[in-house]
């Protein structure tokens, strides 16, 4: 009878912390894209946005000055008030529709209080 020998997988590989900041640092180059970066060095893009992750809350826990502010609501204050209905078009009193099908061209011009029963006649 043979004997089968199991190779035990291999563990997790394990990453310098030099290599995880230069990771960190590609991905902030001009034109980089994490995906982009992580598959060229033979990685899984989650485990790079880990790594940017743990490196930012690491350097807002030690106070650090490049640690990003948290993100907060910010008021903008208004320099005028705006005139309520100063600015709105004239309102036409008629209504123009314009019909094409194949080359047959046909063009409307009807009061605008009548539009509604000419337009429920034409698409009857």
């Amino acid at each position: 009878m043979e004997k089968f020998s199991i190779a035990a997988r291999p563990g997790r590989r394990e990453y310098s912390q030099e290599f995880k900041a230069q990771m960190r640092a590609k991905c902030q180059e001009p034109g980089a894209s994490i995906g982009g970066v992580a598959i060229a060095h033979g990685l899984h893009p989650n485990m790079l946005h880990r790594w940017i992750r743990e490196a930012r809350q690491a350097r807002a826990l030690s106070g650090h000055a490049d640690a990003e502010p948290p993100a907060a609501f910010v008021p903008i204050p208004l320099t005028g008030v705006i005139p309520a209905g100063g600015s709105e078009p004239p309102v036409s009193e008629a209504v123009q529709l314009r019909l094409q099908r194949g080359e047959l061209v046909v063009s409307l011009q009807c009061p605008l209080s009548q539009c509604g029963a000419l337009l429920r006649e034409i698409l009857r």
